[in-house]
């Protein structure tokens, strides 16, 4: 079997099942831990696609055991592109319920070690944050029919907690990071997950919610459609990434 090149990381069922839906040749679910990996084809690339669990901790948790399972299984090949795809709250004054955010930085907003000097959001001995290289972004960037870039398809600060986000802690999220445009429960956790170990990061997500007073029932309500769309341009992004290479981009925090 060919190696993994890319690996596709959700945390519950709704946001894997288009997935599996869009992908060929779709493997028998093996459990790593908490996590559930399927091998498949997307976009013609070999892909893991994997149901982590929601939060911090289980999204570190199948980052890493799928990073392990892919270089144990093509030791001499450059680690797999990793995509936090799935579902999120939208923050941005210009995000809409439907919309997709790219993360081109992700901060966990847990961290707060600044009682030892170090930057609020910064878990202590990691980066500030985790910005994704320009490189890959410019891959990231495309246009599709149902996503227009600035319009429906945003760039931005991608946030993660352990704590669903409803309209009381969103003013204090923004007022903390003023630049955010989303927040999930997973994103940061693999990204440093993928700094550990030097595999390439992007976090696409579809807004389900924007964090306001209904924001239960919105996420409820919305949040397969949001997945689909997380679908959409993950699966775009994917073709686009195979298209120009498979580049592997150097990270650096």
């Amino acid at each position: 079997m060919s190696h993994v090149e890319v690996i596709v990381i959700v945390a519950m069922e709704e946001e894997i099942t288009p997935f599996l839906e869009r992908a060929t040749e779709v493997g028998e679910p093996q459990r790593i831990g908490n996590a559930i990996h399927r091998r498949g084809v997307i976009s013609g690339v070999q892909t893991l696609i994997v149901q982590g669990g929601i939060g911090l901790a289980n999204a570190a948790s199948a980052a890493t055991s799928a990073l392990v399972l892919a270089n144990a299984d093509a030791p001499d090949a450059a680690l797999p592109l990793v995509i936090s795809a799935g579902t999120a709250g939208g923050l941005g004054d210009a995000v809409r319920v439907g919309d997709v955010v790219i993360g081109s930085d992700n901060i966990n907003a847990n961290a707060d070690a600044r009682a030892f000097g170090y930057v609020l959001g910064q878990v202590p001995g990691m980066p500030v944050s985790y910005p994704v290289p320009t490189a890959l972004l410019k891959i990231s960037a495309i246009d599709l029919p149902e996503h227009r870039a600035g319009a429906t398809l945003h760039e931005g600060l991608m946030l993660s907690s352990d704590s669903f986000v409803d309209q009381e802690r969103a003013v204090v999220v923004k007022d903390l990071f003023d630049q955010v445009l989303a927040t999930d429960m997973e994103s940061s956790a693999i990204a440093q997950t993928c700094h550990v170990f030097g595999a390439p990061f992007l976090s696409i997500r579809g807004i389900s919610d924007l964090c306001g007073p209904a924001s239960d029932a919105d996420f409820l309500t919305h949040v397969d459609d949001a997945a689909e769309r997380s679908v959409e341009v993950v699966t775009a992004v994917i073709g686009a990434w195979a298209a120009a290479g498979s580049p592997r981009v150097v990270t650096a925090y």
